[in-house]
């Protein structure tokens, strides 16, 4: 890949967190995408913050790589729930009309 610098923020920023980084660029892209917060280049710089947690920090201002929280966790069981009993409301129906 190289070039980090010369990348976009959005592209970074992608490229980072799915892990899309050859091995031997992982620690000059981190760099480079923390570089782009002066925030969180400053906590980073003043040893307050890892370089990890640093990246944690932008995983977690991303929806799409953030971990699921309580409010989605409970949409799985739910669907399965709506399909189990619309199966099951099939059934009854297509037993009721042979009979």
């Amino acid at each position: 890949m190289g070039n980090y610098d010369e990348m976009s923020t959005a592209r970074l920023t992608w490229v980072v967190l799915d892990r899309l980084v050859p091995s031997e660029d992982v620690s000059a892209a981190k760099a480079a995408l923390i570089a782009r917060d002066p925030e969180l280049q400053s906590l980073v710089a003043q040893g307050v913050m890892s370089e990890d947690e640093a990246i944690a920090a932008v995983r977690a201002r991303q929806p799409r790589h953030r971990d699921p929280d309580r409010s989605i966790v409970w949409i799985a069981p739910a669907a399965l729930l709506l399909v189990v009993v619309v199966l099951g409301w099939l059934a009854v129906s297509a037993l009721r009309s042979l009979s």
